[in-house]
């Protein structure tokens, strides 16, 4: 099972465990926005489950449009809102198709 955040035309691939969601560098999503904090949100990958907590910042995290005060279980498809810059959490099988189209 892969897991990945779709955000603009770049995919970001989950790894199990904690994954940091952030302006700083050494986030494992790191999105240069000004609407983004440095430590915005993380998604810890146990087994099958992912939770998506945000981390207090200025801007609010959302999920399909509503604010998000705890952690919160996410499902292939949610739509996901890290201060003004919108993305995808996706799930695909190993089975699944590539996803990527090349022009």
């Amino acid at each position: 099972m892969l897991r990945s955040l779709r955000i603009g035309h770049r995919r970001f691939v989950l790894e199990a465990g904690v994954n940091t969601i952030g302006r700083d560098p050494a986030s494992a999503v790191c999105l240069n926005d000004a609407s983004v904090s440095r430590r915005h949100a993380r998604i810890p990958l146990a087994g099958d489950q992912a939770m998506l907590e945000g981390l207090k910042s200025k801007n609010g995290t959302q999920i399909m449009g509503m604010a998000i005060t705890e952690p919160s279980a996410r499902r292939d498809g949610d739509e996901i809102e890290f201060g003004h810059v919108k993305g995808w959490y996706i799930v695909e099988s190993s089975d699944d198709p590539p996803t990527t189209t090349h022009l």
